[in-house]
């Protein structure tokens, strides 16, 4: 029964850390795209 906690609890960590390193991912790829209208915005401004 133990080994059965302790792998349930290694496989909840795992999936939590895939999920932070998504989140992080996807802000980092929202903050670029943003970036990118912006540039763009830009070029048609002028």
């Amino acid at each position: 029964m133990t080994e059965l906690g302790l792998a349930y609890a290694a496989m909840i960590g795992l999936i939590g850390a895939y999920v932070y390193r998504l989140v992080i991912r996807l802000y980092d790829l929202d903050a670029r795209l943003a970036a990118v209208e912006d540039a763009v915005s830009a070029d048609e401004s002028e």
